[in-house]
């Protein structure tokens, strides 16, 4: 059986550290998702860097210091990640390298708290805190915050993509409702610098916990820290009960009234979901086909141009366009469409997402 332990000399090691339990997160740019660090890295880093990980996890402290091994001697620098409040040490990272070459730049972590109720309200007028590094990961400062719930609001309003926030909130609150003190892994996209002309965006993940305070009844207190990942990783739901964030959709398509959605594959050339709204505006259901073979014959050419443009549009605002559409019973109605691509990364989307408002 081949050998399969990491052998971490020059690359920063990030463990996890809840209730008695310490698990390997990330070596460099590899991510581990919470397996053992003793069974998972090599034995020089099992001699040399996990002792200081341990040491710094039980002090709070970091530490740089010379080991020797085997008549090497190495250069080890190990830093705890502590709670806002300096309550919690919730993990450690680490690195070694010969004593004769430089250490490289650690990871940015940023630490994080929030104590609630148990439907996720927040409990105190300190109830959520982020450390600066955490700022500083979401390019975001203090004097920004605007959420009545501290900068938890904010992320979870403005540092979200709208794409991400029903799956992040959903395993959010699922997480604080467990309060089990089982660490969960979440990876999501970040918007950083946001209500700026130049916002960028991250992947990254969190840890944390929720466990149940003694002393408050009905009181939560969730804990963790979050970095910067090269992609996006299945995320562990350890003993939660999260509502499916594609029921958003399901809901969203369900309340469409005078309004009708397609989801069409511009490659298949085919509508594979349309809303229960479509056929109250008389439209053909169950509609399969080419969604531009609905036009009329001279309004077909100009639909299809509207929809390799929005195809390609950075602009979903400006993606509108109106057509004479055949409905179920043979008779020409104008519609207003308007379309939105799904695969933003694409030079062109597959997906559309199309809306139909009937207009006189």
């Amino acid at each position: 059986m081949a050998n399969t332990e990491v052998d971490p000399v020059g690359r920063w090691v990030v463990v996890d550290h809840f209730g008695a339990v310490t698990t390997l997160l990330a070596v460099g740019d590899q991510e581990h998702a919470g397996v053992s660090p003793r069974r998972n890295l090599d034995r020089r880093a099992r001699e040399v860097l996990l002792p200081a990980l341990s040491e710094v996890i039980g002090s709070g402290a970091a530490l740089r210091r010379i080991v020797h091994l085997g008549g090497d001697a190495y250069q080890v620098d190990a830093r705890p990640v502590i709670t806002p409040d300096r309550s919690h040490v919730t993990g450690a990272y680490g690195v070694f390298v010969s004593a004769a070459d430089p250490v490289p730049e650690p990871p940015l972590i940023g630490a994080w708290q929030w104590t609630v109720d148990t439907s996720g309200n927040n409990v105190g007028s300190t109830s959520s805190q982020w450390d600066a590094d955490l700022y500083r990961l979401h390019e975001f400062t203090p004097d920004e915050v605007q959420s009545s719930r501290g900068p938890v609001g904010d992320w979870l309003t403005r540092l979200l993509p709208y794409e991400e926030r029903a799956r992040v909130k959903t395993t959010v609150d699922a997480g604080l409702a467990a309060a089990n003190g089982v660490h969960q892994l979440l990876t999501f996209g970040a918007v950083t610098r946001p209500d700026t002309p130049n916002p960028g965006r991250k992947q990254l993940a969190l840890v944390g916990t929720s466990t149940v305070l003694p002393d408050r009844p009905g009181v939560f207190y969730a804990y963790g820290f979050t970095r910067e990942v090269p992609k996006p990783s299945t995320y562990r739901t350890t003993g939660l009960d999260i509502v499916d964030a594609a029921e958003f959709a399901r809901a969203y398509f369900a309340l469409a009234g005078d309004v009708a959605y397609a989801a069409v594959d511009c490659l298949q050339s085919s509508t594979f979901m349309t809303s229960p709204s479509w056929g109250r505006l008389g439209l053909h259901e169950p509609f399969e086909g080419d969604i531009a073979s609905l036009a009329l014959a001279e309004d077909r050419p100009a639909f299809e141009e509207f929809v390799a443009a929005a195809r390609r549009s950075v602009d979903h605002d400006a993606a509108t366009h109106d057509v004479r559409l055949v409905r179920d019973d043979g008779s020409p109605a104008r519609f207003r469409v308007r379309a939105a691509r799904v695969d933003r990364t694409a030079a062109a989307s597959r997906y559309l997402l199309l809306s139909f408002e009937a207009r006189s």
